[in-house]
């Protein structure tokens, strides 16, 4: 019982990673359209909650990397595939998410074709960064979405900073590396095995 407990939390756990990486799709599809392919150091803050983690993204695909509790987790998730798989590098095991993926990548897929209106608001430090800043509103399936941006002069443009007008979240990039990323980091590396989620709930 505790054995099957366990793994019901590690699933909780992964799918909340799983969820974290639509939101980051859904929200960096600008930064793709300008810059398909890159990797960086994010730093993510929701409420008082501040995390950290490494993030490489190509055209098609994104890649997170997290440590929480000393334990390492990475989420894979493919726009192409409806994808979304989470490894668990020390027992070198993961999980497809299934229709988690499948949902999300067609939500962020779609964000494609969003309506994007861009004000500029003059020019703002963001750590190494010169950056313009703008107010940016999305429109999409009927829903408008304010946020700010700042984009830096050094990177072309490339978006390292995004907030909400009030403040209750932001997502900044750090040491931004642009440019083709390997296309071995978002598969799943030989000789991990797959789990199960299947027999999560009908074994007893």
């Amino acid at each position: 019982m505790n054995n099957k407990l366990f793994t019901l939390e590690r699933f909780s756990t992964a799918r909340n990673a799983a969820v974290a990486v639509l939101i980051f799709a859904c929200t960096c599809v600008h930064a793709q359209v300008h810059n398909p392919s890159f990797s960086a150091d994010q730093v993510q803050v929701m409420g008082k909650r501040t995390t950290t983690s490494k993030v490489y993204s190509s055209e098609k695909a994104v890649r997170i990397e997290k440590e929480e509790k000393g334990k390492q987790s990475i989420t894979i998730m493919h726009l192409d595939r409806k994808a979304v798989w989470v490894l668990n590098p020390e027992q070198k095991t993961y999980m497809d998410m299934g229709g988690i993926g499948a949902a999300g990548a067609e939500m962020a897929s779609s964000m494609e074709g969003a309506k994007v209106q861009r004000d500029p608001l003059g020019s703002e430090q963001v750590g190494a960064y010169h950056c313009d800043k703008y107010h940016v509103e999305t429109t999409y399936d009927g829903h408008v979405y304010k946020s700010l941006e700042w984009d830096a002069k050094e990177l072309d443009g490339f978006p390292v900073k995004q907030a909400d007008e009030k403040g209750s979240w932001s997502k900044e990039y750090q040491n931004v590396k642009l440019g083709p990323q390997d296309p071995s980091l978002f598969e799943v590396p030989a000789g991990y095995k797959k789990l199960d989620l299947g027999g999560l709930f009908g074994n007893r």
